[in-house]
C-alpha cells in the first residue's frame, strides 16, 4: 500500500520519508547491503548529496516508501562500483532493475508511481522543462556550485559564476508570474532545483554570500514558498549541518557521516 503525505502527520512522515538512511556511510571496505524485499525501492546516495536529494523530494512528494543506503562519495565501497560501474550517485534498485541519473531516476519514478505526477503531461511543456534542467545542471550543479564549495564560499568569482547561474531561473518563474515553477504547487522543476537553494544559507553564514532582493526578486520568494513544502520539510538537512558539510569537502575530509554521531 502506498502511503500519501496527507495520510500522515509532519513527524511521522518525517521517520518515513528517512528511513533507512541513518547508518554510517558505506566506505570502501564496507559490506553489500542485504537483499531488498520484491518490489521495494532502495535508493543509494549521500545524504549531502543534491542529486540524491532530488530523488528523495519526489518520493517524499508521492509517499512512496523506499530505504536509502548513505553511500561515501569519496571511498566508495567496492560493491557498488560493481552494481553501478560509473560510480555516480544516486543509484535506484527496485528488484532486477538498476538506474542513475538522478533525472532519468526521478522520471521513471513519476512514471511509475502515478499519483502526484510531477512531470507536464503535454510533451512541450516536458521537453521545456528537461532543456531548463539541461541548462542549470552543467553550470550551476557541475560548475560554479562545486567551486564555490572548494573555496569555503570565498571565491567572489566563484561566487559571481553562481548567481550568473541562476538568472535563467529567475527569468523563467517571473515569465510564468506562479507561485511556483510548475504552477500554483510545486511539481518537478521546483524538486529538481531547490536542492542547491537549499544549501545557500550555509554560504550565507559562511561568507555572507546573497541572492539578493532587487536582483532575484521571484526566486527569493519562490524560496520562501518552498520551505513551506512538506516535501522539502522532510528531506531538508539543517543548515548548520550543512555550514560542517561544506568546511570538510573543503579541506578535502570526509563529510558523509556529519550529524550521525
Amino acid at each position: 500500500r502506498l502511503l500519501l503525505p496527507f495520510e500522515m502527520s509532519q513527524p511521522d512522515l518525517h521517520a518515513f520519508c528517512l528511513m533507512g538512511i541513518n547508518g554510517p556511510g558505506g566506505a570502501k571496505d564496507s559490506e553489500f547491503p542485504p537483499p531488498l524485499e520484491p518490489g521495494k525501492l532502495r535508493i543509494y546516495g549521500n545524504r549531502f548529496c543534491p542529486f540524491t536529494e532530488r530523488v528523495r523530494l519526489v518520493l517524499a512528494a508521492k509517499g512512496v516508501e523506499y530505504e536509502q543506503v548513505n553511500i561515501r562519495l569519496k571511498d566508495m565501497p567496492k560493491w557498488y562500483l560493481e552494481k553501478f560501474p560509473g560510480g555516480r550517485t544516486p543509484g535506484l534498485e527496485q528488484d532486477d532493475r538498476l538506474l542513475w541519473e538522478s533525472t532519468v531516476i526521478c522520471q521513471y519514478l513519476d512514471e511509475t508511481f502515478t499519483q502526484n505526477v510531477l512531470f507536464p503531461r503535454d510533451p512541450y511543456d516536458k521537453a521545456r522543462v528537461l532543456l531548463l534542467v539541461g541548462a542549470f545542471d552543467p553550470v550551476v550543479p557541475l560548475g560554479a556550485y562545486p567551486a564555490y564549495c572548494k573555496s569555503t564560499a570565498t571565491d567572489k568569482d566563484a561566487e559571481a559564476a553562481l548567481l550568473t547561474g541562476l538568472e535563467p531561473l529567475e527569468a523563467e518563474i517571473t515569465q510564468l508570474g506562479t507561485p511556483f515553477f510548475g504552477g500554483n504547487k510545486p511539481r518537478i522543476l521546483d524538486f529538481l532545483v531547490w536542492p542547491w537553494f537549499e544549501r545557500f544559507p550555509a554560504f550565507q553564514e559562511l561568507s555572507g554570500f546573497q541572492m539578493s532582493e532587487q536582483r532575484f526578486p521571484n526566486l527569493n520568494r519562490w524560496m520562501e514558498r518552498m520551505y513551506g513544502q512538506m516535501a522539502v520539510q522532510v528531506c531538508m538537512c539543517a543548515t548548520q549541518l550543512h555550514v560542517q558539510a561544506v568546511q570538510l569537502y573543503k579541506d578535502n575530509k570526509s563529510f558523509h557521516d556529519v550529524g550521525l554521531d
